[in-house]
């Protein structure tokens, strides 16, 4: 057997993927690797205008607009990816919803419930909703992205729903690996800790938001969008196909200490 270039295990040729939250941030970075990397891409989220100028900058980016909060949208959202764009062949959950600096004991009943609709019961409706054709096919990939906040506590940034529906999402991201591994789908997670992002930028560069950070991140420095290029395309990709139930937490070392 002849080996091919290594480059073409990271290559999404041919991929349809669906990936939630592409508006801005982290996810439009997101769109822009996958759509290098070979794949279409129904790009969804709420911001209609901004979902066209991802597309209109990235080849083969597809505006998907939903209101992930609205289960009747996200209902509907596979059907029409599939009516666009074809099978489901790749899921990247990516969209988030928090209620920032909001304390553990002041979040509203609304704020929670957004938090959870986006954050944890979306990527479960999406999930169901492209198992069936994945599953005939007998593949398909699945990637979460959830937060160190999964894993350990950040007081300093009050984030306790947030953190209860990321770590659900790291929770069921083993569950459906065990549970569809015969059908061919792996399922896998990203884990940020802090980076540059909409969600961050009106704070993580004072002063002593920075220090703090520096303080107990191992490489020293926020992350950046970019820093996640590679481990999407690694989890979305052939790259991988022998990995599943697995979390890569990418937090230049917060969690390791």
């Amino acid at each position: 057997m002849t080996m091919g270039p290594v480059g073409d295990l990271f290559s999404l040729e041919g991929r349809t993927v669906l990936l939630t939250g592409a508006s801005a941030g982290l996810g439009r970075r997101f769109a822009h690797v996958l759509s290098s990397a070979g794949a279409q891409v129904g790009i969804v989220g709420r911001r209609r205008e901004l979902l066209e100028q991802v597309a209109a900058e990235e080849r083969g980016c597809v505006p998907l607009p939903c209101d992930l909060g609205d289960a009747e949208a996200v209902a509907a959202l596979v059907d029409r990816a599939r009516s666009e764009l074809g099978p489901v062949d790749v899921l990247v959950n990516n969209a988030a919803h928090i209620a920032g600096g909001v304390r553990a004991e002041d979040e509203s009943a609304a704020d929670i419930a957004t938090t959870l609709a986006v954050n944890l019961t979306s990527p479960i409706m999406l999930a169901q909703a492209v198992f069936p054709g994945m599953a005939e096919r007998g593949r398909g990939v699945i990637v979460n992205v959830t937060s160190m906040a999964a894993l350990v506590g950040i007081a300093r940034f009050p984030q306790a729903v947030y953190a209860a529906s990321k770590g659900g999402l790291q929770a069921i991201t083993r569950e459906w690996a065990a549970q569809w591994a015969r059908q061919g789908i792996r399922v896998n997670a990203i884990a940020p800790g802090f980076f540059e992002s909409e969600m961050t930028g009106g704070v993580i560069h004072h002063e002593k938001v920075q220090k703090w950070i520096l303080d107990n991140t191992l490489l020293p420095r926020h992350g950046v969008a970019s820093d996640f290029d590679g481990a999407l395309l690694y989890l979305a990709s052939d790259a991988s196909s022998y990995v599943t139930g697995q979390t890569i937490v990418v937090d230049g070392g917060w969690t390791a200490h």
